[in-house]
């Protein structure tokens, strides 16, 4: 049983590292929450719902895959090479791809104008969750913006590189 736990916890360590080293996944989650916090205000069926949280899920899970992707390569081959290349691209463009169709999925869901409508005027009504939306956008910038963890290591192995 115990293995079967550090599996759940690995597979989190993973999903946090991804979060905190790949900004278009910080973008991903940033479109997730808006998604979520507009559902409320759809009459969406389950299996609206259930399309949904696929593509949510299919999207973060492309995100997740190429970030491996893209460390196995960098690993493995330290020089440029046009297979690394191949791979990293078909990697990032499957991510593309992903997130396309999720998109198409979204905009067909989410534009009814009656509850963007309702969305709105229930936010005109209620100041407290409008600051909370102003907030919230703010804390996503940053959190988008900020250099990521990879960053940071790049520019502290420049350091390194030029105090040698």
């Amino acid at each position: 049983m115990n293995k079967f736990l550090k599996g759940f916890y690995y597979a989190a360590v993973g999903i946090v590292s991804c979060v905190r080293t790949e900004r278009n996944m910080r973008v991903h989650l940033c479109f997730t929450f808006y998604v979520l916090l507009l559902m409320p205000f759809y009459d969406f069926s389950r299996g609206e719902k259930a399309a949904v949280f696929l593509c949510i899920g299919a999207v973060m899970a492309a995100e997740a895959f190429n970030t491996a992707i893209e460390a196995v390569v960098d690993m493995v081959c330290k020089e440029k090479h046009k297979l690394a290349k191949c791979a990293k691209d078909a990697a990032a463009g499957a991510v593309l791809l992903t997130a396309i169709a999720a998109a198409a999925v979204g905009i067909m869901l989410y534009i009814d104008f009656d509850a963007l409508g309702e969305a709105v005027g229930w936010y005109i009504a209620h100041p407290v969750a409008i600051a909370g939306l102003v907030g919230s956008a703010v804390l996503w910038v940053f959190a988008i913006t900020r250099p990521s963890g990879k960053e940071l290591l790049d520019n502290h192995s420049a350091d390194n590189d030029v105090k040698k």
